[in-house]
């Protein structure tokens, strides 16, 4: 009975931790451009984004009209004992716009 007890408590914790595992990578890709867009749309607002290129990992060049904006992703550090997506945010150096 008690190992019973033990195996079905192990099945419950180690099951919970699955809902919150790192997202695949193209949903993480994809959160990660949403705060791109959102971030330089908030930086020119004058002009509409018409690109982003990718230039190695976590940077990139957008380009919004006149202007073209490099945008970093910076990893956060994860809580201790905190499983779940990658946490970020979006660093953008200052526009060049002709």
């Amino acid at each position: 009975m008690q190992i019973r007890v033990i195996a079905l408590s192990a099945i419950a914790f180690f099951g919970a931790g699955a809902s919150h595992a790192a997202l695949a990578p193209n949903y993480q890709r994809a959160n990660e451009l949403t705060a791109i867009i959102t971030a330089v749309a908030a930086a020119v607002p004058k002009y509409p984004i018409d690109k982003i290129i990718n230039q190695g990992r976590d940077r990139y060049a957008v380009v919004a009209g006149k202007c073209i904006i490099i945008a970093r992703i910076v990893g956060l550090p994860a809580k201790p004992g905190l499983v779940g997506p990658r946490q970020f945010k979006v660093e953008l150096d200052r526009p060049r716009c002709d």
